[in-house]
């Protein structure tokens, strides 16, 4: 990954540079439901806020923050998915996504799966092997999301966070799976 590439198959991870924010802001743009019913707010400026996030802080472990753009020549020239994913964070064994957007026409094409499932865990034990665990965190009204967890055998966990989005709570939850086994 010497140059910011990771490539699985058809489907390729590359780190976000300052150069690539449109790219990702039009994947961001192109996922209406994922802003107006699970985050509840506008894509605007979220992929440069991405990019400019600082990592969590953990005591004893150092956490990486790998803001990547994929791309999946089997699905659609061009950018189609942003994840923004931190390794190490809440310790050295996981690896937490904190953002994961597909563009809408390119889902329910098997791409989140293969992330999941394939291509985020081949990743982590490449450049990360220390991580044993890929978590993510989902608010309780992302019904598809969920649904592919579970089809990708992610386990719940009993970590949850209670947020306010736009005076409603909202309950995110947290799955995991070990990518070891």
């Amino acid at each position: 990954m010497s140059d910011g590439t990771y490539k699985n198959g058809t489907t390729t991870l590359r780190l976000v540079k300052p150069s690539d924010i449109p790219d990702v802001q039009s994947v961001l743009d192109h996922a209406p439901t994922y802003h107006s019913s699970i985050v509840q707010y506008s894509a605007s400026g979220m992929a440069e806020r991405c990019l400019n996030a600082e990592p969590p802080k953990v005591e004893g472990s150092r956490v990486f923050k790998r803001y990547f753009i994929v791309e999946d020549s089997s699905i659609a020239p061009g950018p189609i998915a942003a994840i923004d994913l931190f390794v190490g964070f809440p310790n050295y064994k996981v690896a937490s996504v904190a953002m994961f957007v597909i563009r809408e026409q390119c889902q329910r094409k098997g791409l989140g799966t293969r992330l999941l499932t394939e291509v985020l865990p081949g990743f982590l034990q490449e450049y990360h092997p220390a991580v044993e665990w890929l978590s993510v965190s989902l608010t309780e009204n992302n019904i598809p999301a969920l649904r592919c967890l579970l089809k990708c055998k992610y386990e719940r966990t009993n970590r949850w966070e209670k947020l306010d989005i736009k005076g409603r709570p909202i309950i995110a939850l947290t799955y995991r799976k070990n990518i070891r086994n």
